[in-house]
């Protein structure tokens, strides 16, 4: 009956949670920090254009600026410089002791760790190259500084941006001209400047610059600015370039495109938003610039003062009248290559203004809102559009789908009489469904996501990984199927202790299990975080919704609840795929073959690269790595394994992994196809596709909530989590599994069975709290690229583990000695190839299988066992 009752108060709980969110519907949210505060004796804070500064541990420093003290230009008031620096802590300014060496404005900036780096810049007297580090020191509450290099050349109105260590600086004007120059310097080593190849065209200055990731790889953005003329109208930009930091190539994207119509920006501030988005913020266009700088060219060519005069109350007329620079954030994809206008704001934007990434909110501060005329104020601007309202239907069909997943569990809770029901369904699964599991288990949430958010970003050269996996077959089939059900084994390391020994068998247990521990948590945390920005959920409600169902489920249920509701999800997650695309195919412009031509013009279906390149996804990496990969995860990894051993002889089993490889092929093309129809989509539609979302994976979970028909998308989102829950509960059961058979009961022998089906179910709970423990963690540690380093650390040993197996089966002469010495030698040789050379990840299983079969077979030959 308890459990009944916490059923009851966990629908409850379900049911009463959605509506304790709350969304905002606005792209962009403006808000203010503190103006600056008077300069001196002033009691009215002018503010500045062209001043210079970052953040450094969350203070926010802004140095120098110019403006007009005395009046208006055109009232005869003279532009003054300043070297004052100010700080920002606790939404309180302070104006430091400390000042810059000189004057300067109009320089460029970075934000480092140890502080921000200001670069160039000009005075009333000259155009400067130096460069100063600005840091504060928190416990003397005050400014320091540092000189840096200078610059190879003085330079003003240019642009900067940090790149993995190294600060580069693109155009700007010198003391003649406008400028092509690119300079890079490194952060640590920061002994001289390095000279660059010039980008092409003409040179530019007062332009916009950001880093943001493209398909091919990391790139500098330089957009948009003016080559400034002496006594001629500047050239003023429409188009964009891109250096691509991987090649060292510069490139010219074409123009920058609204409506169809280019775009000149002049002045903006840029900054790369989520995983592949710019946002430009304002900027002057030509039209009244050009009117002006063409009426001072006539105003000094003017034959005689009353032509003068006259000129120069028309240029007065329109500086007074001036309606100040544009309200637009634009926004640009990087992935499609596309220009939209991101919000329309109720405010005019400055220019020549400071621009600061600071946490989740970028900064504008001061600035020029009309020639000649400045703002003290401090614009902060979060995005937000990354949440949505989810709706009371999804919610509804969310629900009952996860309540659905329960009540499976609870079903199949009164079958479990005994471990071989628990751990093999007492023979009663069939065939079908087991291969629908398997597939439903390699078939895991994040692969849900990755697949189109992959074929989307780049192309398919990841489906020749998928091909590997169904061109394994035979061998899984032929070679390791036989040997499992021969031997009538409950794990698949089992076979290790009959074909070598004991610590084989332990060792390929434990490994085992320390990687699922770690899967669970990962597989947990990563849909959770794009369901999150797709729904407004909270991450941790995602992970407490998704690892409590788990536990549940498959604590009562066993293996006959994980693969039965395995089958449901591969239903639901296939057929909502198919309904994505149909709707997505309903909802372009483009007929068929006008979207097979644009895919294949941006290089959306390249496959096969036959290039000897081991370092990139050419076709031998991704397929000969992929092999090796799916024949340790089909071969070796119990969470497989264990669906093999629930059918009661060898072609059961067999038929089993053929559903699965059956599957793996329209299912790849299903997901490929679905990126590639994704960036047709969103390329039609760029601003459809929010800035907001901060991951790939996130791309088509965001076309599911805004795009499909409510309740259709609650479905898919509940596959998500079921396709998550699918992978956990897998985890779970094979953890549970390994961990009686291969240790636990090892050392109680005379267990009752009906004591270990209890140690099993406890087992199950206590992995499971740890995993969502472990996530929740995670999620509020900002750590997650250690996980990175976990799996490659796992993985050291996952593909020798391919390699034991291997030994054992194909071999006679391997032995335990040998077959160990050879899993160490792989250990080693993987973590050198994977710290000291640049070959590609994929590679590393296929290293780690045939490095343990070679060294075992050798060390077998030379160390021989007593005992074959």
């Amino acid at each position: 009956m308890k459990i009944y009752k916490f059923i009851l108060s966990l629908v409850a709980f379900l049911l009463f949670y959605p509506f304790m969110f709350s969304q905002n519907s606005n792209n962009i949210k403006v808000s203010y920090e503190s103006d600056l505060p008077p300069l001196g004796n002033s009691e009215i804070s002018l503010g500045y254009a062209g001043m210079m500064g970052g953040v450094q541990n969350n203070i926010v420093i802004a140095a120098g600026g110019a403006n007009f003290p005395n009046g208006m230009p055109w009232k005869g008031g003279q532009k003054e410089w300043y070297d004052s620096i100010y700080w920002l802590e606790n939404g309180k300014w302070t104006l430091s002791q400390q000042t810059l060496p000189r004057p300067l404005a109009y320089g460029a900036s970075v934000s480092t760790t140890k502080g921000v780096l200001l670069i160039g810049g000009n005075n009333k007297e000259l155009v400067s190259d130096q460069v100063i580090l600005v840091s504060f020191n928190p416990s003397k509450k005050e400014i320091e500084l540092e000189h840096f290099p200078n610059l190879p050349e003085p330079l003003a109105y240019t642009n900067a941006v940090l790149v993995e260590g190294f600060v580069y600086v693109a155009g700007g004007m010198n003391e003649k001209s406008s400028s092509n120059s690119f300079y890079r310097i490194h952060l640590e080593n920061k002994d001289h400047w390095e000279k660059l190849n010039d980008f092409p065209g003409e040179p530019r200055a007062v332009h916009s610059m950001a880093v943001q990731e493209t398909s091919k790889s990391k790139s500098i953005f330089v957009i948009g600015g003016r080559n400034q003329k002496k006594d001629q109208v500047s050239t003023h930009f429409t188009n964009f370039l891109s250096y691509d930091l991987a090649k060292q190539e510069w490139k010219n994207e074409g123009e920058i495109m609204l409506n169809g119509s280019k775009k000149v920006i002049m002045g903006a501030s840029a900054e790369p938003s989520g995983s592949m988005h710019i946002l430009v913020y304002g900027g002057s266009d030509e039209v009244l610039f050009k009117q002006l700088e063409s009426l001072a060219i006539e105003i000094k060519m003017a034959k005689n003062d009353s032509i003068a005069q006259h000129l120069t109350e028309i240029k007065n007329e329109i500086l007074l009248n001036h309606p100040g620079f544009s309200s637009e954030v634009l926004a640009y994809n990087a992935m499609t290559s596309k220009w939209f206008v991101f919000d329309s704001l109720d405010i005019k934007l400055p220019v020549t203004t400071l621009g600061i990434k600071l946490e989740d909110s970028f900064l504008l501060v001061s600035g020029e809102v009309s020639p000649g005329i400045r703002t003290p104020n401090v614009f902060k601007f979060q995005d937000a559009e990354a949440t949505h309202v989810f709706g009371f239907l999804n919610y509804v069909v969310l629900i009952l789908y996860l309540l659905i997943s329960l009540f499976i569990g609870v079903f199949f809770a009164r079958k479990q009489k005994s471990t071989d029901d628990y751990f093999s369904g007492g023979g009663r699964i069939p065939w079908w469904a087991s291969g629908l599991s398997v597939f439903g288990t390699l078939l895991s949430a994040i692969t849900f996501m990755a697949i189109p958010a992959k074929s989307f970003t780049t192309d398919w050269s990841f489906f020749m990984l998928n091909i590997a996996a169904i061109a394994i077959t035979p061998l899984i089939a032929f070679i390791f199927i036989p040997f499992f059900n021969q031997l009538h084994i409950s794990t698949a390391y089992e076979y290790l202790e009959k074909r070598f020994n004991y610590l084989a068998r332990a060792f390929g247990s434990i490994s085992f299990i320390i990687f699922q521990l770690g899967r669970i948590g990962i597989v947990l945390l990563l849909p959770s975080l794009a369901i999150s920005i797709v729904t407004g959920i909270s991450v941790e409600t995602c992970i407490l919704l998704m690892g409590l169902l788990c536990v549940l489920y498959t604590t009562f249920g066993g293996i006959e609840a994980v693969i039965w509701t395995d089958v449901l999800q591969v239903i639901v997650l296939m057929g909502g795929s198919i309904v994505a695309i149909v709707w997505i195919l309903m909802h372009t412009d483009s007929s068929i073959n006008e979207i097979i031509t644009y895919a294949s013009e941006k290089e959306k279906f390249n496959i096969i690269n036959f290039d000897f390149n081991f370092t990139e996804s050419t076709f031998w990496v991704v397929f000969l790595g992929g092999l090796a990969s799916a024949m340790v995860t089909q071969g070796t990894d119990q969470t497989v394994v264990q669906r093999f051993l629930t059918s009661s002889n060898v072609k059961d089993s067999q038929k089993t992994l053929y559903t699965n490889a059956i599957l793996t092929l329209p299912a790849t093309i299903i997901f490929f196809g679905i990126g590639t129809l994704l960036f047709i989509f969103y390329s039609e539609m760029p601003e459809k596709l929010s800035p907001a979302i901060s991951n790939n994976d996130s791309l088509f979970p965001w076309y599911i909530v805004k795009e499909l028909p409510m309740g259709v998308s609650g479905l898919l989102i509940a596959g998500i989590f079921s396709a998550a829950m699918s992978s956990i509960s897998s985890s779970l059961n094979s953890v549970s599994t390994a961990f009686c058979n291969d240790l636990y009961e090892r050392y109680n022998p005379n267990i009752p069975d009906i004591k270990l089906l209890r140690v099993a179910r406890i087992t199950t709970v206590f992995i499971g709290i740890f995993g969502v423990l472990l996530a929740l963690w995670m999620a509020n540690s900002n750590i997650k690229s250690l996980w990175d380093q976990f799996y490659r650390f796992l993985g050291l040993f996952t593909g020798g583990l391919g390699g034991m197996f291997l030994l054992g089966m194909l071999t006679k002469r391997a032995n335990s000695t040998g077959t160990m010495i050879g899993l160490v030698l792989s250990a080693i040789l993987l973590w050198y190839v994977s710290v000291y050379t640049p070959i590609n990840f994929l590679m590393y299983s296929l290293i780690g299988v045939g490095s343990c079969f070679i060294f075992g077979y050798i060390f077998s030959l030379i160390f021989k066992d007593k005992k074959q």
